[in-house]
């Protein structure tokens, strides 16, 4: 795989594919059919038994490649008009169109091998009928896919080229449409043809990430307790390696009914010492890796206006709390000394303290703030570290990268709130971080792009220093859920499923989980499942050669399931939480955040000391990434710590300089053992503590935002799209950018936004691209091709994913300095030596 930069270029250069996007697919399927025939006229003669299984799955793909035409066709004619310029050809639809590229393909590949080497003694004639019939089952599945790609046509504005239905388009759209998309069988893309549309170097980590995701989860809902699960799941890993069928319907299985608590679970996985070291070795080392916690004070810091602005603290449903982040440097800078003061003077196991080098290099002009992804619910700094090491050491800049409270636990506006509040007391403290602050880049991928484009646009209407550009990537611009072509795709993603994609965002946005009765589930499979294979006996009637192994298998849809209707109820729970949602909703979108924010406790009437909380060992230790089950990392590299020894967290407060003697003694260090919390704080660290109790939350009910759902996963498929499409919460321009008002959008800095081909949230960048363009501010696309959502985590182990990487790499530093890497050698030549 190339560069993007360099397939934009061969792109354009061939201006047939660009503006006929079925062009390419056609002529596959016309070399698809010719091989096909050939084989069925050889098979047709056979009287062996597999001779008889080839030629009737290769009528079959005969059959379906006939059928997916007309699809193709219609799509292909329309995707150009939703591209966002000719430069950059890329949309929903354009991506579907690939994906049944990239199946032909790969069933092209297969039938010629079989029509090379059918009569060889060594042809394993077993592993290639099945093989075949996975493809063909892949491809018959796509060509349902494309029809309700063609449905969507239908509630879209065409003319607009709107790849998301509008509200009036969409309350027209029937429900049942949606959850027929969701309940489609998708075994056939989690088996052996699991990511066939990325490239060829990422089949490897695919793999291994179905299998764990598969193994896990057996262990996960069978047994408790940590060693049990990884127990059985080293157990259970064998058999789904070597077994894509079972694997396949464990990971549908799985994504169909277990909650959001799994998928945090599975997630953190990577947050583990083993896991985060091994990545932490092929990501490199860096001179500074430390976490800093920033206590919940209010401060100023001067606007653009030149008038302070006072900055609080994040308060949102449980009131003031901690910020946590993770300053990175490939080399240590001025201003970054007092680091080592907050070092313990040495350990018991007679290690000397952590001493600054004899000479620092000077302030970056530049530093990079970095918003992590994990779909709003799981991940840390720590894990992210895999890539972060690399920019530290290809930019050249200090990256302080924020840690946030995650949902469900703690979900809309919270995280937003302490990003802000992070973002405020990097900017006012540059200095101490290794940079003067001239040029400030916010970047984040996925649930972090979405967070950072907030938080520029929190930073615009606040009137403080806002970046200098914002790079979000493959990022959820739209939390609502709507459907479009690209977040079709995702029935296909081996790392975003529909079913975690949906409850990520229904955990952001505070909704519970919400459960359909087994019958209704079950009908509308058997209602998804039989249009596709009534359409496929349709087809099966144009000669009596032809024997569908399917017909046998397909049933007709009951009366009772064609004219069933998901009922309207809702929980008595449910249906408080829609009201509270609605009353927010009626406010402006600052109004609603306000009312979050603790003012009983901000009152002038309150005495600043009541304000403060302890910063003693126990207490302070207790951070919010602490209470939500998030790992810290091992620190710094470069002085190779244990594994097993806990990591140093430099306590701020942002009412003062960093590094403040009356600072330097406030040290806390992970405990190693869970009872260390219990332990007193010493006397001469204990200040006035704000009591919880004297606390209030203002939202408008008595009831708590946020409900604990059911604590066992449902038997049967279940959906929260029903509250999704109804939430007017989803479309608050903090949590939705992409409906944002005019006057938010409008104070955003340069944008440059970096999607991929075949990210279930590409129509979200394009649409968000299209809507900057239309108010005439600066924004930047660039769509990958060949890779998958969350691309900058593979880095290190696929020489496309670097590549990629480097594609961010080189949009930042567009951001920094104002120039491209590729243009000026020169000047990226210096900054590389300064680093070494």
């Amino acid at each position: 795989m190339e560069s993007h930069s360099e397939s934009k270029s061969s792109n354009s250069a061939d201006q047939k594919d660009t503006q006929n996007p079925s062009y390419s697919v056609l002529l596959a399927i016309k070399t698809l059919r010719q091989l096909v025939i050939n084989n069925i006229e050889h098979y047709q003669k056979s009287k062996s038994s597999s001779g008889e299984k080839f030629f009737t799955v290769f009528c079959l793909i005969e059959e379906e490649s006939d059928a997916v035409r007309p699809a193709v066709e219609t799509l292909a004619s329309i995707a150009p008009r939703f591209d966002f310029d000719e430069r950059t050809p890329g949309n929903g639809y354009r991506s579907l169109i690939s994906v049944v590229e990239c199946s032909v393909e790969k069933l092209i590949q297969i039938s010629r091998y079989v029509a090379v080497n059918r009569d060889s003694l060594l042809f394993r004639a077993g592993h290639y009928l099945r093989e075949l019939e996975a493809y063909g089952k892949v491809l018959s599945q796509l060509r349902v896919l494309l029809g309700y790609g063609e449905k969507l046509l239908a509630y879209s504005d065409v003319d607009q080229c709107q790849l998301f239905p509008e509200k009036d388009q969409l309350e027209q759209m029937p429900m049942d449409i949606m959850l027929e998309v969701q309940a489609l069988d998708r075994e056939c893309f989690y088996g052996r043809c699991l990511g066939f549309q990325f490239c060829d170097s990422m089949w490897q980590s695919l793999q291994t990430v179905a299998v764990a995701l598969a193994s896990y989860s057996e262990g996960y809902h069978k047994h408790e307790g940590t060693f049990s699960r990884a127990a059985a799941s080293i157990f259970h890993g064998s058999r789904y390696l070597t077994n894509p069928e079972a694997r396949a319907k464990q990971i549908v299985n799985v994504t169909n009914k277990s909650d959001i608590k799994f998928c945090k679970a599975f997630w953190s996985i990577t947050e583990g010492d083993v896991i985060a070291e091994m990545c932490n070795l092929m990501a490199g080392s860096v001179a500074i890796n430390k976490l800093i916690q920033i206590q919940p004070h209010t401060f100023e810091l001067d606007g653009e206006d030149g008038e302070p602005v006072t900055i609080v603290p994040p308060c949102a449903h449980t009131g003031p709390g901690n910020v946590q982040i993770r300053l990175l440097s490939f080399v240590e800078r001025d201003g970054q000394s007092w680091l080592h003061d907050i070092s313990p003077e040495k350990t018991n196991k007679g290690k000397e303290k952590d001493l600054p080098p004899k000479s620092a290099a000077p302030m970056s002009k530049g530093m990079l703030i970095h918003i992590h992804g994990g779909g709003f619910v799981a991940h840390t700094s720590k894990s992210h570290e895999i890539y972060l090491r690399s920019w530290a050491r290809d930019l050249g800049v200090p990256i302080v990268s924020i840690d946030y409270s995650l949902a469900p636990e703690q979900p809309f506006p919270r995280a937003f709130e302490e990003c802000f509040f992070a973002y405020a007391w990097a900017i006012k403290n540059a200095e101490f971080l290794g940079s003067t602050g001239e040029h400030i880049c916010l970047a984040g991928d996925s649930a972090g792009g979405n967070l950072s484009i907030a938080v520029a646009m929190r930073a615009a209407s606040y009137g403080i220093r806002a970046p200098d550009g914002v790079v979000p990537l493959y990022t959820p611009f739209n939390v609502h859920y709507q459907p479009s072509p690209s977040r079709m795709l995702s029935l296909l993603d081996p790392l975003l499923p529909i079913g975690i994609l949906i409850r990520c965002l229904a955990a952001y946005a505070g909704l519970e989980e919400e459960f359909i009765s087994e019958e209704m589930a079950n009908a509308i499979i058997e209602k998804a499942n039989d249009k596709f294979h009534v359409a496929t006996s349709r087809k099966s009637s144009r000669g009596s050669s032809v024997r569908s192994t399917d017909s046998t298998g397909s049933q007709e849809v009951s009366q009772d399931a064609q004219q069933s209707e998901i009922k309207e109820e809702k929980p008595k729970e449910a249906v408080d939480l829609d009201n509270n949602v609605q009353t927010r909703s009626e406010e402006d979108d600052d109004s609603f955040l306000r009312t979050l924010e603790m003012t009983d406790a901000w009152s002038p009437d309150v005495d600043a000391t009541e304000l403060k909380l302890p910063y003693t060992g126990s207490e302070v230790s207790m951070s919010k990434m602490e209470q939500n089950g998030a790992a810290t990392s091992n620190g710094d590299v470069v002085h190779c710590k244990r594994s097993d020894e806990p990591e140093t967290i430099a306590v701020v407060d942002p009412s003062m300089p960093p590094g403040s003697p009356s600072l330097r003694s406030k040290v806390i260090r992970k405990p190693t053992d869970s009872g260390s919390g219990d332990q007193k704080p010493a006397s001469n660290d204990v200040t006035p503590a704000l009591k919880r109790e004297s606390l209030t939350l203002d939202l408008g009910e008595e009831e708590p935002v946020v409900k604990i759902g059911p604590e066992t996963p449902s038997a049967y498929v279940t959906s929260p799209i029903r509250k999704l499409r109804e939430v007017p919460i989803m479309s608050n321009s903090y949590m939705s950018p992409l409906f944002a008002t005019d006057e938010l959008l409008k104070g955003l800095p340069p944008v440059h936004i970096i999607g991929c081909t075949f990210d279930p949230l590409l129509d979200d960048s394009i649409m968000f691209a299209r809507r900057l363009r239309s108010l005439n501010c600066p924004v930047h696309l660039e769509i990958i091709d060949k890779l998958p959502h969350g691309f900058l985590l593979f880095s290190p182990v696929g020489k496309e994913c670097k590549a990629a990487s480097m594609v961010c790499v080189k949009h930042i530093m567009k951001v920094l300095y104002g120039f491209d890497i590729q243009e000026e050698e020169e000047e990226f030549s210096e900054l590389d030596s300064e680093m070494y």
